[in-house]
């Protein structure tokens, strides 16, 4: 992909990403897909996995294709996700997300 391509799709996956309303999840897949690349799902985690720590795009509403936190329990980036899916009324068992109240 070359930078050009990939700046568009990351810019594209922003505005997908920033539309996303609360109490909606995506898969990184889903959010690929949406973003016109449909086989770049590893590539959505590694561009979310750098955005800075105060961003305002809502992150935290992609998650595994199975409906789970990716990151490990415990570590930091898994309990500010779960905090925030909680906030927005998601119930989190471990790494799995239950269901929205």
């Amino acid at each position: 992909m070359t930078n050009q391509v990939m700046e568009m799709f990351k810019l594209t996956l922003y505005s997908e990403l920033y539309q996303t309303e609360k109490g909606n999840l995506l898969t990184y897949g889903e959010l690929a897909r949406l973003s016109g690349q449909p086989n770049y799902a590893r590539q959505v985690g590694r561009i979310l996995k750098n955005l800075p720590k105060d961003t305002q795009l809502p992150w935290y509403r992609v998650v595994k294709g199975n409906k789970e936190i990716a990151f490990s329990i415990g570590s930091d980036a898994y309990e500010r996700q779960k905090n925030h899916l909680e906030k927005e009324g998601w119930i989190i068992r471990g790494q799995k997300i239950i269901r929205s109240l």
